[in-house]
């Protein structure tokens, strides 16, 4: 696991859990007026123009990761430990 990763509690709710899983991306923090993410590859076209509606946000930060860290991440952060125990 990527343990260098620090997640803000502030995106906890920002995009449905539904998203996640379907897009295999999770938000990490917003930086100024950018919403920060890991991902397993780079986002489309049509999942930017999607989030950009969920969201608001228009820039974005990606961070790569290897799938199997991103599953684990998800599981934490849908379930709610990750936000409750060191990783």
């Amino acid at each position: 696991m990527a343990s260098s990763l620090s997640f803000s509690p502030n995106v906890r709710n920002i995009l449905p859990n539904e998203v996640l899983e379907r897009f295999r991306i999770l938000p990490l923090s917003i930086k100024k007026d950018k919403l920060c993410l890991i991902a397993r590859r780079p986002l489309s076209d049509q999942a930017l123009m999607e989030l950009k509606g969920l969201t608001g946000f228009e820039d974005y930060e990606l961070q790569l990761v290897g799938d199997d860290v991103l599953g684990e991440y998800i599981n934490r952060f849908i379930n709610g430990t990750l936000f409750n125990s060191e990783l």
